[in-house]
């Protein structure tokens, strides 16, 4: 039996020339913010001050409308402006956590190449290097698809939940609201309804999206008083593309000498920026499309194996109207390490990896956690309309 040191099983050393909370901080900070996959938190702000405890409160704000000064005789005081923010609920702040192993398996063929070529050639250190990326990469990809997909539940939503689908292993039937007044939610009935079927393929005989769209926009902006812009999620924007009134209007804007006829199908093949562009000029408020798509992890009891499945982050047959510029925050719960480990944060300190080694199992872990929650601070300007309905 080969009895090996620590080390034997430290990636920290084999990629970085030693294992210290120094060298893998200088590494995450150096190489991560250059990968792929990025915040995609449109809207919400990190908060600048992470919190010691888990308790939040949902503050209601206003969007930048200065109220009018109030007329009154020489001798009257003017009443104080209000600066105190509603609250609207107070919550716990849930925790995600992530681990990645560096297993024996991982382990052998890594000694296999340091047996070849030497630990200290180029070609093992590259392959250490390669494998403490892909290890980090996944984590912080990760916790970044959990944050974008809270932001894009909460916005699409106007809320976000813990289910068997999104959280398969861990925490369920946990609800975090944003408050959407039920005046803001506008849903669509018989035959008004764009499309009378959830597959979207039969259109409602009354169905007159562009003026719906229009008359609701209009309805919207005048209740906040600034600038706003839709959201909707990248492929049910084609399918509404798609919709023949949609065309008629795009054609009619595009081509206005042509027949109706010649409208319709010339507008159909035009390419997806010209069409957008089009909407965008006949609804009058900016499109943001959102395409985004994350994936769990589940136990498939009949395969004996862990499956994938991956699922839109913006919920479909949903144009969610909001304001332009800061709608939301990012509170986070500081994370507490332990002296005397190896630790490094990412994400301005809110994301905490920690690695350990199990001398059992005979593999090091690479130990990701992060307590965040997407809040918004302006849902009463959140506005929802529904083109479909059962």
């Amino acid at each position: 039996m080969e009895t090996y040191t620590l080390e034997f099983y430290d990636l920290l050393s084999r990629a970085l020339g030693g294992s210290d909370p120094a060298r893998l901080q200088g590494y995450i900070d150096e190489v991560m913010p250059n990968k792929y996959n990025s915040l995609q938190l449109d809207g919400f702000e990190l908060d600048p001050d992470m919190q010691l405890d888990f308790t939040y409160e949902q503050l209601q704000g206003e969007v930048g409308l200065n109220v009018m000064a109030t007329y009154v005789d020489l001798d009257s005081p003017a009443k104080p402006v209000s600066r105190e923010p509603v609250q609207l609920t107070t919550g716990k702040i849930p925790r995600m956590k992530m681990v990645e192993y560096f297993n024996e398996d991982k382990l052998r063929k890594q000694y296999i190449l340091e047996q070849r070529f030497g630990a200290t050639s180029s070609r093992v250190v590259d392959a250490a290097l390669n494998n403490l990326f892909v290890t980090i990469d996944t984590l912080i990809g990760g916790h970044t698809n959990s944050l974008t997909y809270q932001r894009h539940q909460v916005v699409s939503r106007g809320k976000f939940e813990l289910t068997d689908t999104n959280n398969p292993n861990g925490l369920v039937n946990q609800t975090f609201a944003a408050h959407v007044p039920s005046s803001n939610i506008t849903s669509l009935t018989g035959t008004k309804r764009w499309w009378t079927d959830s597959t979207y393929d039969t259109e409602g005989t009354q169905a007159n999206p562009i003026k719906d769209l229009k008359d609701w926009i209009k309805a919207a902006k005048r209740k906040t008083g600034v600038s706003m812009h839709l959201e909707v999620d990248s492929d049910f924007f084609d399918t509404i593309l798609g919709h023949s009134k949609v065309l008629a209007a795009i054609g009619a804007s595009l081509f206005p000498a042509a027949d109706k006829d010649v409208q319709s199908s010339a507008a159909g093949v035009q390419g997806d920026d010209v069409k957008r562009a089009a909407f965008e000029r006949i609804v009058g408020v900016p499109v943001k499309v959102i395409d985004s798509v994350v994936s769990v992890e589940r136990w498939d009891n009949d395969a004996k194996t862990l499956s994938r499945k991956s699922f839109r982050a913006f919920d479909d047959n949903v144009l969610v109207l909001v304001p332009d510029g800061t709608i939301g925050t990012v509170k986070t719960v500081e994370p507490i390490a332990i002296g005397g480990g190896d630790y490094a944060t990412y994400y301005g300190g809110r994301l905490l990896l920690t690695v350990g080694a199990d001398y059992v199992k005979k593999c090091q872990s690479f130990n990701t956690e992060m307590t965040s929650l997407v809040v918004p601070s302006v849902p009463q300007h959140f506005y929802y309309f529904h083109p479909y309905s059962a």
